[in-house]
């Protein structure tokens, strides 16, 4: 898998998530559905950003290597 892809599949799945949880956000309003968006939904947000700059500076890494390398068709990325 490219990081491209891997990081395409991260940001789908974070855009599901927050499609999902927005959709049975209206159907489940207390407290403790309050307290799993702030421990869950919340807290991955901040986290998910900086797997995707992550994936953003790999493929810089790589992408150097390939300059810097030669790229032959050996590399897979």
């Amino acid at each position: 898998m490219s990081i491209g892809v891997a990081k395409a599949n991260l940001m789908d799945a974070a855009k599901q998530l927050r499609l999902k949880w927005d959709r049975l956000r209206p159907m489940w309003d207390d407290d403790v559905a309050r307290q799993f968006e702030e421990k869950y939904v919340r807290a991955l947000e901040p986290g998910l950003m900086a797997a995707v700059k992550g994936l953003d500076h790999v493929a810089d890494l790589v992408a150097a290597v390939r300059r810097d390398c030669g790229d032959d068709g050996v590399w897979a990325g």
